[in-house]
């Protein structure tokens, strides 16, 4: 029984009927109860009526068969052996008989008697019923009780569906509205008229489809983007193809064809760079990560950078240099840890310096890349890191995407990219990558996977 309005009908039909049920038999007995005692009280006021001298009005319309209250009643005297008035001979009660009430058993048919003695016992004055006429009253008065019962009982099992329907009505027509839910179409879910109870999960919908727009958006910009950053570097490439094709001489053909292979070189570096931005911009899966030895990367990386470094005279190298792990994919954080000190060596002039820092802080791993270019205008240092944003710079080419791919892959480790200007009297940039140590990302991935089972 999957669905929630079948349980809710069910559950609620079932303990209506309990409920109904206990209060059917609760009615049935008090009714019964209530019958025994008005016609205990009945043959009380008739032993005192006949006490009264009043024997023609007990019995009156003939024998108990044929009376309209079964009563029978009986007047006594001392001494004498039968009664001297009787209201049906046929049935003689006990006249020993303790005052008040009693059950005799006459002609094989139990009796309820009333008995009642005056004249400190001179005068005895009885009154019987039969128990079965009794029981028959009480039985009819007990059954009707049950009529609104039973008829309470089939409102119920029309009305419960009837208003659980109207209550899960709303929730219909939201699914309805989310079914048109679309790419093309992502618009909130109308919720305004959903029980309250549902309210939560429904506002977490539309706070999702309004992430999905977000990210939608996002996507189709940057596909706008790189459509656009794409068609000058291909209509370069075209242009080039041609000039060399029309080259007057072997020289200039020679010269085209090297114009030719770099712009190859930018285009394929972009691409490459699109494609990395986009793996950057992949959701993390906490299970696919490692343990990464940020000072082994940094060794690697500083291995891989150096003839370049060195073919400009720019001093590489490492200062602070402490042990320090993260929990992450080792291939994304290289690239973003890549991009920082491919942007540095870009921009410092030849014969400058650049200094990579590995340290911890407060439980987190601190990686900082320092160098001795030009800086960043103050303007610009929040716009770098949007894609394909490019500082104006005469003799340094590049796509606008290495900064926004470290961007991408720090925040998806929950950590941060800050660049700041050098404030100790030498022109340069700082930009610093913070990420949680391997204890403290450990610790937060076993809290979201607890989040998540809960």
């Amino acid at each position: 029984m999957k669905s929630l309005k079948t349980r809710i009908i069910v559950w609620l039909t079932v303990l209506w009927v309990i409920g109904i049920t206990i209060d059917a038999f609760s009615s049935y007995w008090l009714a019964r109860k209530h019958i025994d005692e008005l016609l205990d009280t009945h043959l009380q006021g008739a032993a005192v009526w006949l006490s009264a001298g009043k024997v023609g009005a007990i019995g009156s319309h003939g024998p108990p068969q044929h009376s309209l209250d079964g009563f029978v009643g009986q007047i006594w005297v001392r001494g004498l052996a039968d009664p001297t008035d009787n209201t049906d001979p046929e049935v003689i009660f006990n006249r020993q008989a303790q005052q008040g009430y009693s059950v005799q058993n006459i002609n094989g048919q139990p009796y309820r008697v009333y008995t009642l003695r005056k004249d400190q016992g001179e005068m005895v004055y009885q009154v019987g019923q039969p128990v079965a006429f009794r029981e028959d009253t009480a039985k009819q008065a007990g059954l009707e009780s049950l009529l609104p019962t039973l008829l309470r009982l089939g409102l119920i099992w029309l009305t419960i569906p009837l208003v659980v329907n109207t209550a899960f009505a709303p929730l219909s027509r939201a699914a309805m509205r989310a079914e048109k839910v679309g790419v093309g179409r992502l618009q909130p879910i109308d919720v305004s008229n959903a029980p309250q109870e549902v309210k939560p999960f429904a506002d977490s919908i539309n706070r999702m489809i309004a992430r999905l727009q977000v990210g939608i958006d996002a996507e189709k910009r940057f596909i706008a983007d790189a459509a656009h950053e794409l068609r000058t570097p291909i209509a370069a490439l075209q242009l080039r193809v041609d000039n060399m094709a029309n080259a007057p001489d072997a020289a200039t053909r020679a010269e085209r064809e090297q114009e030719l292979r770099e712009a190859i070189v930018r285009s394929s570096t972009m691409i490459r760079q699109l494609l990395a931005l986009a793996r950057a911009d992949a959701q993390f899966e906490p299970g696919a990560t490692e343990s990464v030895d940020v000072r082994q990367l940094i060794q690697k990386l500083v291995a891989d950078l150096w003839p370049v470094a060195d073919s400009r005279a720019v001093d590489l190298g490492v200062k602070q240099f402490e042990p320090a792990f993260v929990q992450a994919r080792e291939g994304e954080l290289r690239m973003a840890v890549r991009n920082l000190v491919e942007n540095a060596l870009r921009y410092t002039p030849d014969g400058g310096t650049i200094d990579i820092d590995v340290f911890q802080q407060a439980g987190n791993v601190v990686v900082r890349v320092t160098d001795t270019g030009p800086g960043i205008p103050e303007a610009s240092i929040e716009r770098v890191f949007d894609r394909f944003y490019r500082l104006q710079s005469d003799h340094v080419e590049g796509s606008g995407l290495g900064l926004s791919i470290v961007k991408s892959v720090i925040e998806k480790y929950q950590g941060t990219v800050t660049l700041e200007n050098r404030t100790d009297g030498v022109s340069g940039l700082k930009a610093t990558i913070v990420l949680p140590g391997i204890e403290v990302a450990q610790k937060a991935e076993r809290e979201e996977t607890v989040a998540g089972e809960v």
